[in-house]
């Protein structure tokens, strides 16, 4: 991981997530009727990782770059949301309907509709968890939502498990990957320097890390 002169920040970090073949999740009545009218995306046979996985760094600092929670596509992008202790919580709903979101486990996160276009916040989540986020109208909306210690940086995922961190400031973090309500792969990473680096594949099998 040799790199060049110190610079205020690093170039991109990236590496990749393989993840095993998706199963077929339950269908309601109206599956075809919401894929149809585009409120929800047509199944694909590949897990997407754009929405099974959270890729984050831990380490030294004093916010959280690129952490987001939001709807679109007829769910969670990514169904792993990820904060530092103490943080607001606030989803964006992208989609062209209404949810209506919850959660049993949040202190104060009441049932509340969030109209497209708005967003539902102002809610912080204490340490602990993970947590997890049910739709009232929709029963296959949810995520799951994991409190981070020392959270600076969550990557862009693209569907095919290729991620990207930018503006990173070089030194040593610890590269995290969540699925669902677990952490699957946890390893050192030292940035030095302005440079670019590529970290190897991470292989999740349906357990955890292969």
């Amino acid at each position: 991981m040799a790199g060049i002169a110190s610079a205020a920040l690093a170039g991109p970090l990236r590496g990749s997530v393989r993840l095993p073949e998706a199963s077929e999740a339950p269908r309601g009545d109206d599956h075809y009727w919401q894929v149809w009218n585009g409120f929800i995306d047509p199944p694909n046979p590949q897990a997407d990782a754009s929405r099974e996985v959270a890729v984050v760094l831990t380490g030294e600092g004093d916010s959280a770059l690129g952490c987001e929670a939001r709807i679109v596509g007829g769910d969670f992008l990514p169904k792993v949301v990820t904060l530092r202790p103490g943080a607001e919580l606030q989803i964006e709903n992208r989609d062209g309907c209404s949810h209506e979101l919850q959660s049993d486990d949040i202190p104060g996160f009441a049932p509340i509709a969030t109209a497209p276009g708005n967003a539902r916040g102002q809610i912080q989540v204490p340490a602990g968890g993970p947590y997890t986020i049910s739709d009232r109208l929709y029963e296959h909306v949810g995520a799951t939502v994991h409190v981070v210690e020392d959270l600076v940086a969550c990557a862009s995922v693209s569907s095919r498990g290729e991620y990207v961190f930018e503006n990173i400031t070089p030194g040593t973090y610890t590269l995290r990957v969540f699925r669902g309500a677990q952490q699957v792969h946890e390893s050192p990473v030292e940035i030095i320097g302005d440079a670019a680096l590529t970290l190897d594949p991470v292989a999740i099998g349906a357990g955890g890390e292969e």
